[in-house]
């Protein structure tokens, strides 16, 4: 099959991210403010094939959104798309969702596999952890300056698959998040070392995975925050939770794993320099 990829202006591919993720118009048009670059593909009859754009990312060059319609062709259209963004877009990354841009897709484009998207649910843990010295923990209600809320959430923007935080997700209802059911640590200096965010769903507390300071990843602050907000949880009567993280270690995830979670969905994020 023959087709064209083309440079479009990021604000005209609402209609197509409404086509791929099957979402109205305006539930996407987020995404295409938050791009610097996209292209489209087209058809040999000039129909739409698919299109990809370039989200930054603070410490990962960007993100590749977008992708492949759902087609005959839809491998070679998705590979070609993400081709040009990794020839134009520099260093770039890309989550292997199994269609859109398929693990297969990437690899042809010389994507490789880096680390995951990853849903864990289970049991609400009930083991603890020691908070390491000269820190404490506060629930995220008792921490109202946005500038601090901020500079914790920021302890993410490293970690591939998150991207630079705005003023709007510190706020207490950003993301559904519980400032009641969420914990945030300070240093001696009232500084932000780390933070886990909750929210109470049906049944079970959605938990975002600890965001800790790069200087203190070696301590047992992550732990100490997410075994927290789940004593949280369990005082509130919750008796399973899921935990979602991007980019975590692989010794993040096998501590998970030993509190009794288990990995329910896994995407992978593939990279390119």
């Amino acid at each position: 099959m023959t087709f064209t990829l083309s440079p479009v202006r990021p604000e005209e591919l609402p209609p197509v991210f409404a086509a791929l993720y099957g979402a109205p118009q305006e539930a996407v048009a987020w995404m295409a403010d938050e791009l610097e670059a996209a292209w489209i593909a087209h058809g040999e009859e000039g129909e739409v094939l698919g299109a990809v754009g370039l989200r930054p990312s603070p410490a990962h060059g960007s993100e590749v959104v977008g992708g492949a319609l759902f087609g005959l062709h839809a491998l070679q259209v998705a590979s070609a798309l993400a081709l040009q963004a990794r020839q134009d877009g520099g260093p770039v990354y890309a989550f292997a969702d199994g269609g859109m841009l398929s693990a297969r897709a990437l690899e042809a484009a010389g994507y490789r596999e880096v680390a995951a998207y990853r849903l864990l649910a289970g049991p609400t843990p009930q083991e603890a952890a020691a908070l390491p010295g000269g820190l404490t923990l506060h629930s995220l209600s008792e921490v109202p300056d946005i500038a601090i809320r901020l500079d914790a959430l920021g302890t993410y923007e490293d970690r591939i698959g998150h991207h630079a935080v705005i003023p709007q997700a510190a706020a207490d209802d950003a993301g559904g998040f519980d400032p009641t059911l969420s914990l945030i640590a300070l240093d001696e200096q009232g500084h932000a070392a780390g933070i886990c965010r909750a929210a109470p769903e049906e049944g079970y507390v959605r938990i975002d995975a600890p965001g800790v300071r790069q200087d203190l990843r070696a301590t047992s602050l992550r732990a100490a925050l997410l075994l927290g907000v789940c004593a949280l949880a369990r005082d509130r009567g919750f008796e399973h939770v899921s935990v979602e993280s991007w980019g975590d270690t692989a010794e993040e995830l096998a501590a998970d794993l030993q509190l009794g979670l288990g990995v329910e969905i896994e995407n992978p994020i593939y990279a390119a320099g």
